[in-house]
């Protein structure tokens, strides 16, 4: 099969290449607009209990989930005079004509939104959109508000979750202009001739534009998180480039040898070409798992991904030969870097040092993927906010200021909804109110409960029902505001604060407890917030991902198994690449979460791991390492069906292989790296933690570990049950 594609690759080469020039050229005024139709959001689901309880606030309580926080300051005047106090009204005065606004709330109603210094007020804007929508909306909001002599600064979810999409697109077009050139000087000290490092940079670029072009029309239809865009262009980059530097190496290997240039396509095709289509099956097995996912960010990523994998594998399988065929021994022009005798023998050595010590490199090898994989114990989880954002940008320089001078974010709030049947004042509904309200104070780790039937400790539920027995005549300030903005027909909010962190094991242990408190008959609970948000997802997520985990790597096992007729090397493989997950899993715990290098790298400590980064991360790297597996593995079988002796083609496969595995992993690290300097923290953070993935996979992994295990296993590599071996198909490289 594989040669007859190579033989109908070659004759039919022009065409192939006009073909994916006119697909390049129709993708090309598509691919840069995809950003406009990509969501800011993704990261709940719908069937989160928090999600529902979200709906419940809005609905039943009339609170605005989206909003804008207008902080505004005067270097001189302070909140308390009246020229101060005017200015703001003066200023939010015109938000009354937007019908997108449902609420405006002030310092003049709530003395808390005064800063410490007094020279600083917070103002929110309720808005009744979504926050996929909320954008034109917050244009208006920003547009009618004139600060006068006050300082304006604009924040809150809105005015975030803009600046979120805006810095992506940033941040793709810095990954784009420091991967490309890096690439390049990278294939070129691989290959030594321009013609051969172009064709893999042309093929890789042909492969993002169609992809992206792809996204576009997709997410017509379809919600897609903006995260999606970076993600997809690094794929698109770095497996385009991989799958092409393989098949070009082979296909010059095979002219050095005398090959005509149609023999070596075919060639090409039949062993590079299979090892690619096995390569780009467990890359799919991989990153198509993230759309079983009850997540749009992870979900949109899968799908976005299978997309560009699937234009990596065919442009591989046909541009790439077509274009080579095109090219023929003009591949070997324009000499760039001298041509060096014995440029492989690194490997040889190398591969001797391993076969005549294996267990002692073993050892040494899996003492230090341990060490690297140490901090994967203190692995705290949480969910993006403002700082993944870098400090220059308005909106997180506002939330700084929520942060520092108003509390925000210091501690966990937990806002809570009580529905209940008939009139919330009634003296039988009053009672079951205090008795909740007095189960949440007395819960571990709260620190205070604000609602209607927690204004004082000393009073009790016949205290309450007086007071409330006549609402209008309500004469405390705190209550009356508590009746106004928490109390509806049929529901009551308790608002919930927690000195502990909000993405600790602490706070969603308290969300967990709240939600198992008996309201009584008729009547539910609905919590909400970000400890909530994270305790849902962390449920949703991690209780399906081992399942899905452990499908990834059955299906793995078995498409292995068919390619290299052997039980013991897909098992080898598949622990191995756990290895190297493990180690990107310490360095992330390591780096974004404890803070070290956080300086060097520009960025604020988050103190926890961003809940899908985990997931995303052993989606692509477990791909990716399997590349570099079945590139080692197809060279090392090919030299043990010709020879039938392990020691010396584990010894010929590494030697094969070496340059290619280190080249085609260079260029990914240096591909990621264009993306561990984008300004968005998670970005980042996947940019680096796959950098330090493949680095570990192409050193330790595939330089050590695994010649180590084939050395000691010895014959077993490739042993296989006859009956087994007369049932499945052959696709091997025997076929």
């Amino acid at each position: 099969m594989f040669e007859q594609s190579g033989r109908l690759t070659y004759r039919w080469r022009y065409v192939i290449v006009g073909v994916w020039a006119a697909l390049v050229i129709a993708s090309l005024p598509f691919a840069p607009r995809v950003r406009e139709f990509l969501k800011p959001g993704g990261f709940t689901s719908d069937s989160f209990q928090s999600v529902e309880a979200r709906r419940v606030l809005q609905d039943r309580l009339d609170l605005s989930i989206i909003t804008v926080e207008l902080i505004f300051s005067h270097g001189e005047w302070t909140a308390y005079q009246p020229e101060f106090t005017r200015a703001v009204d003066r200023a939010l005065g015109p938000l009354g004509g937007l019908s997108c606004v449902t609420g405006v709330t002030t310092h003049g109603a709530d003395l808390s939104r005064v800063s410490e210094s007094g020279h600083r007020v917070h103002v929110t804007v309720s808005m009744n959109t979504s926050l996929e929508e909320s954008g034109q909306c917050l244009d208006s909001v920003t547009g009618s508000v004139a600060a006068g002599p006050l300082e304006l600064t604009v924040t809150g979810g809105a005015a975030l979750y803009r600046d979120i999409s805006r810095v992506s697109e940033r941040d793709l077009r810095r990954g784009e202009a420091i991967a490309f050139p890096l690439a390049s000087i990278a294939l070129l000290l691989v290959f030594g001739t321009l013609v051969a490092a172009i064709t893999p940079v042309a093929v890789g670029g042909a492969v993002v534009a169609v992809g992206l072009g792809a996204v576009f029309f997709l997410s017509q239809g379809t919600d897609m998180s903006i995260f999606a865009l970076n993600i997809v262009t690094l794929l698109g980059i770095g497996i385009g480039i991989d799958y092409a530097l393989f098949y070009t190496s082979r296909f010059r290997e095979e002219l050095r040898g005398g090959k005509s240039v149609e023999d070596s396509i075919v060639t090409a095709q039949s062993k590079a070409g299979r090892a690619i289509v096995f390569s780009a099956v467990t890359s799919l097995i991989g990153l198509a798992s993230l759309i079983s996912f009850d997540i749009m960010m992870l979900r949109s990523i899968g799908i976005g991904a299978v997309i560009v994998i699937g234009a990596a594998l065919a442009a591989a399988m046909t541009l790439l030969p077509a274009l080579l065929s095109v090219i023929g021994h003009r591949v070997e022009r324009f000499r760039v870097v001298p041509i060096m005798a014995g440029r492989r023998s690194i490997w040889k050595p190398l591969a001797s040092r391993v076969m005549s010590r294996p267990v002692l490199t073993l050892m040494l090898a899996a003492l230090f993927l341990s060490l690297l994989a140490l901090p994967v114990r203190e692995l705290r989880l949480g969910s993006v906010d403002a700082t993944i954002l870098p400090g220059d940008l308005e909106s997180r320089r506002g939330f700084d200021i929520l942060r520092e001078e108003f509390g925000f974010a210091q501690a966990t709030f937990i806002p809570v909804a009580y529905t209940l049947e008939g009139d919330p004042l009634s003296a039988d509904n009053i009672g079951f109110l205090y008795d909740f309200g007095r189960a949440l104070e007395e819960m571990e780790d709260v620190e205070r409960v604000v609602s209607i039937v927690n204004l004082s400790p000393s009073f009790g539920p016949d205290h309450y029902r007086l007071m409330y027995s006549r609402p209008e005549s309500v004469s405390d300030v705190t209550a009356r505001r508590l009746l106004r903005d928490s109390v509806r027909p049929g529901a009551v909010m308790f608002a919930v604060r927690s000195p502990v962190h909000p993405f600790s094991s602490e706070a969603r242990g308290l969300v967990g407890r709240i939600r198992a408190l008996d309201p009584g008959p008729g009547r539910e609970v609905f919590v909400d917030g970000g400890s909530a948000d994270v305790e849902d997802m962390i449920d949703g997520l991690y209780g399906r991902f081992p399942w899905v985990a452990g499908f990834v790597l059955a299906v793995t096992y078995v498409s292995l198994l068919l390619l290299f007729r052997s039980l013991l090397l897909p098992l080898k493989a598949v622990v191995l690449n756990g290895l190297s997950i493990l180690a990107s899993y310490g360095a992330l715990v390591f780096i974004f979460q404890q803070g070290n290098l956080s300086g060097l790298l520009g960025f604020e400590p988050l103190g926890f791991v961003e809940t899908t980064t985990p997931i995303l991360l052993f989606a692509i790297v477990f791909g990716l390492s399997m590349d570099y597996e079945i590139f080692l593995l197809s060279r090392v079988a090919e030299a043990w069906r010709r020879t039938g002796r392990n020691r010396e083609s584990v010894i010929e496969g590494l030697q094969q292989s070496g340059l290619i595995i280190t080249g085609a992993g260079a260029i990914l690290i240096l591909v990621a790296a264009g993306f561990v300097a984008a300004d968005i923290v998670m970005i980042k953070a996947i940019g680096l933690g796959l950098a330090i993935a493949v680095f570990v996979d192409i050193t330790i992994v595939r330089g050590l570990a695994a010649p180590a295990l084939m050395r000691i296993f010895g014959r077993w590599n490739w042993w296989m049950p006859g009956w087994l071996d007369r049932v499945l198909p052959d696709v091997s490289y025997g076929a």
